[in-house]
Protein backbone atom coordinates (compact mmCIF):
# COMPACT_ATOMS: atom_id res chain seq x y z
CA UNK A 1 0.00 0.00 0.00
CA UNK A 2 1.75 3.12 -1.21
CA UNK A 3 -0.84 5.66 -0.10
CA UNK A 4 0.30 8.63 1.97
CA UNK A 5 -0.11 7.91 5.66
CA UNK A 6 0.43 9.66 8.96
CA UNK A 7 3.47 8.94 11.07
CA UNK A 8 2.46 7.01 14.16
CA UNK A 9 4.12 6.15 17.44
CA UNK A 10 3.87 3.08 19.66
CA UNK A 11 2.50 3.49 23.11
CA UNK A 12 4.37 1.16 25.48
CA UNK A 13 4.02 -1.88 23.23
CA UNK A 14 3.44 -3.18 19.75
CA UNK A 15 -0.33 -3.26 20.33
CA UNK A 16 -1.12 0.45 20.78
CA UNK A 17 -0.39 3.29 18.39
CA UNK A 18 -1.29 6.96 18.12
CA UNK A 19 -1.20 9.57 15.37
CA UNK A 20 -2.73 12.92 14.49
CA UNK A 21 -5.34 13.42 11.78
CA UNK A 22 -4.66 16.90 10.42
CA UNK A 23 -6.83 19.29 8.41
CA UNK A 24 -6.77 23.03 7.82
CA UNK A 25 -9.17 23.56 10.72
CA UNK A 26 -8.24 20.99 13.38
CA UNK A 27 -6.00 18.21 14.60
CA UNK A 28 -7.60 15.06 16.00
CA UNK A 29 -5.54 12.54 17.93
CA UNK A 30 -6.28 8.99 16.81
CA UNK A 31 -5.54 5.80 18.68
CA UNK A 32 -5.17 2.28 17.22
CA UNK A 33 -5.47 -0.62 19.64
CA UNK A 34 -4.92 -4.33 19.06
CA UNK A 35 -6.74 -6.03 21.96
CA UNK A 36 -6.10 -9.69 22.71
CA UNK A 37 -9.39 -11.57 22.40
CA UNK A 38 -8.19 -15.18 22.55
CA UNK A 39 -4.65 -16.06 23.67
CA UNK A 40 -4.87 -19.70 22.56
CA UNK A 41 -5.22 -18.72 18.92
CA UNK A 42 -3.52 -15.31 19.23
CA UNK A 43 -6.63 -13.46 18.04
CA UNK A 44 -6.62 -9.66 18.33
CA UNK A 45 -9.37 -7.12 17.72
CA UNK A 46 -8.35 -3.92 15.92
CA UNK A 47 -9.98 -0.72 17.18
CA UNK A 48 -9.60 2.79 15.74
CA UNK A 49 -10.54 5.55 18.18
CA UNK A 50 -10.62 9.34 18.33
CA UNK A 51 -9.23 10.90 21.49
CA UNK A 52 -11.84 13.46 22.57
CA UNK A 53 -11.10 16.84 24.14
CA UNK A 54 -12.00 15.45 27.59
CA UNK A 55 -9.47 12.63 27.19
CA UNK A 56 -12.06 9.92 26.63
CA UNK A 57 -11.91 7.83 23.46
CA UNK A 58 -14.69 7.14 20.98
CA UNK A 59 -15.12 4.84 18.01
CA UNK A 60 -18.31 6.69 17.04
CA UNK A 61 -17.11 10.30 16.75
CA UNK A 62 -16.96 11.86 13.29
CA UNK A 63 -13.69 13.63 12.51
CA UNK A 64 -14.57 15.13 9.10
CA UNK A 65 -10.94 15.99 8.35
CA UNK A 66 -11.34 14.89 4.70
CA UNK A 67 -8.44 12.43 5.14
CA UNK A 68 -10.22 9.08 5.27
CA UNK A 69 -7.84 7.27 2.90
CA UNK A 70 -4.80 8.66 4.71
CA UNK A 71 -6.23 7.48 8.05
CA UNK A 72 -6.98 4.02 6.62
CA UNK A 73 -3.49 3.84 5.10
CA UNK A 74 -2.11 4.63 8.56
CA UNK A 75 -4.22 1.86 10.09
CA UNK A 76 -2.87 -0.62 7.55
CA UNK A 77 0.71 0.54 8.20
CA UNK A 78 0.08 -0.11 11.90
CA UNK A 79 -1.30 -3.56 11.00
CA UNK A 80 1.89 -4.29 9.05
CA UNK A 81 4.02 -3.18 12.00
CA UNK A 82 1.88 -5.23 14.40
CA UNK A 83 2.39 -8.34 12.26
CA UNK A 84 6.15 -7.72 12.05
CA UNK A 85 6.26 -8.15 15.84
CA UNK A 86 3.39 -10.66 16.21
CA UNK A 87 3.85 -12.96 13.23
CA UNK A 88 1.48 -15.68 14.44
CA UNK A 89 -1.36 -13.32 15.32
CA UNK A 90 -4.73 -13.07 13.63
CA UNK A 91 -6.42 -9.65 13.43
CA UNK A 92 -10.19 -9.21 13.51
CA UNK A 93 -11.55 -5.98 11.98
CA UNK A 94 -15.08 -4.63 12.15
CA UNK A 95 -16.17 -1.01 12.02
CA UNK A 96 -18.20 0.45 14.88
CA UNK A 97 -20.98 1.05 12.32
CA UNK A 98 -21.96 -0.59 9.04
CA UNK A 99 -20.63 2.39 7.09
CA UNK A 100 -17.25 2.15 8.85
CA UNK A 101 -17.08 -1.57 8.14
CA UNK A 102 -17.80 -0.67 4.52
CA UNK A 103 -14.81 1.73 4.55
CA UNK A 104 -12.54 -1.12 5.68
CA UNK A 105 -13.98 -3.24 2.88
CA UNK A 106 -13.37 -0.51 0.29
CA UNK A 107 -9.75 -0.13 1.43
CA UNK A 108 -9.13 -3.88 1.39
CA UNK A 109 -10.68 -4.22 -2.08
CA UNK A 110 -8.75 -1.23 -3.43
CA UNK A 111 -5.39 -2.63 -2.31
CA UNK A 112 -6.15 -6.34 -2.54
CA UNK A 113 -3.64 -6.96 -5.33
CA UNK A 114 -0.91 -5.26 -3.28
CA UNK A 115 -1.65 -7.02 0.02
CA UNK A 116 -2.98 -10.49 -0.81
CA UNK A 117 0.53 -11.86 -1.39
CA UNK A 118 1.40 -10.97 2.22
CA UNK A 119 -1.90 -11.56 4.08
CA UNK A 120 -4.65 -14.14 4.08
CA UNK A 121 -7.89 -12.13 4.17
CA UNK A 122 -11.31 -13.50 5.00
CA UNK A 123 -14.70 -11.85 5.13
CA UNK A 124 -17.57 -12.79 7.41
CA UNK A 125 -21.21 -12.95 6.36
CA UNK A 126 -23.15 -13.82 9.49
CA UNK A 127 -21.26 -16.67 11.17
CA UNK A 128 -19.73 -17.94 7.92
CA UNK A 129 -16.42 -16.75 6.54
CA UNK A 130 -14.78 -17.06 3.17
CA UNK A 131 -11.74 -15.82 1.35
CA UNK A 132 -12.24 -12.11 0.68
CA UNK A 133 -13.91 -11.40 -2.68
CA UNK A 134 -14.30 -7.98 -4.24
CA UNK A 135 -17.88 -6.96 -4.77
CA UNK A 136 -19.27 -8.98 -1.87
CA UNK A 137 -20.44 -7.25 1.30
CA UNK A 138 -19.00 -8.50 4.57
CA UNK A 139 -19.81 -7.83 8.22
CA UNK A 140 -16.22 -8.13 9.43
CA UNK A 141 -12.77 -9.29 8.35
CA UNK A 142 -9.87 -11.41 9.51
CA UNK A 143 -6.28 -10.86 8.42
CA UNK A 144 -3.39 -13.23 8.99
CA UNK A 145 0.19 -12.93 7.88
CA UNK A 146 1.03 -15.58 5.30
CA UNK A 147 3.94 -17.74 6.36
CA UNK A 148 6.81 -17.32 3.92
Amino acid sequence: MNEPNYEFSHIASSVSFEFDSVSDTKIVKKFIEFSLVNAEISLYNLTLLDVLSDGFMSDLSVTNNQDMMKVLATVFKAVAYFFSVNQNATVFMEGSTKSRTRLYQIAIAKYLVQIEHKYSIWGFVGDDFEKFNRGKNYNSFILKLKQQ
